[in-house]
């Protein structure tokens, strides 16, 4: 099985939220990584939900124009 990419970031949050969380994180010896990766999971699956077909479907618009440029530019 192949392991995901991983990628560092940098963000600015709530110091007193972070602290937070990090309490009830240790109850259970959770990372503030996996806490993090599950939000953007759920974030990215809602929207998926939401936005649905149009969403692929723009997607799949611009692959086709990307493509169409390709050509032009050679």
């Amino acid at each position: 099985m192949c392991m995901p990419k991983k990628k560092r970031i940098n963000i600015t949050v709530d110091e007193k939220l972070v602290r937070k969380a990090k309490k009830k994180l240790e109850m259970f010896g959770g990372k503030m990584s996996t806490l993090f990766n599950a939000y953007l999971s759920d974030f990215v699956d809602s929207m998926d939900e939401k936005v649905g077909g149009r969403h692929k479907e723009m997607e799949e618009r611009i692959k086709d124009l990307e493509k169409k440029v390709k050509k032009l530019e050679k």
